[in-house]
C-alpha cells in the first residue's frame, strides 16, 4: 500500500516522497540518502516510535514536509504537530484526495531540483 500511495502522489504531483520503508530506522535512513521533497509517516503504536522519527528528521532535514497518516482513534493532529515534527497529521480514512489537497497547501512552490 506504500508503495501504491507513493507512485499516486508522484504521478499527480510534482514531488519526490521517499521510497517506502517498514520501520523508523529505514525511514530515517532513506530521508538522509535521497533527494525527497515529502516523508509520509505512518503513525502507530507505539505512538513515541512515529513522534521519535518525525522529529529527528525535522532537525536534520528541515526542508522536507513530513505528513503523519494516522487510523487511531484519537485526533493525533493538535498533539504531533508541529512540535514533534509533522507538518500536518491526516486521517487515513480521509483518502487519497484529500492528501493530494493538503500538499498542494503545504508545497505551492515546485519542486527543488
Amino acid at each position: 500500500m506504500r508503495g501504491a500511495i507513493r507512485d499516486f502522489i508522484e504521478t499527480t504531483t510534482p514531488y519526490r516522497v521517499c521510497d517506502a520503508v517498514a520501520d523508523s530506522v529505514s525511514a530515517i535512513q532513506q530521508a538522509t540518502e535521497s533527494r525527497c521533497d515529502l516523508i509520509l509517516l505512518h503513525l502507530r503504536e507505539p505512538i513515541p516510535d512515529s513522534v521519535g522519527t518525525a522529529s529527528f528528521i525535522r532537525k536534520k532535514l528541515p526542508h522536507i514536509k513530513i505528513v503523519g497518516f494516522s487510523t487511531l482513534p484519537i485526533d493525533l493532529g493538535n498533539w504531533v504537530c508541529p512540535e514533534a515534527g509533522f507538518d500536518v497529521v491526516l486521517a487515513k480514512q480521509d483518502g487519497l484526495s484529500k492528501l493530494v489537497e493538503t500538499l498542494k497547501q503545504l508545497m505551492p512552490e515546485p519542486p527543488r531540483e
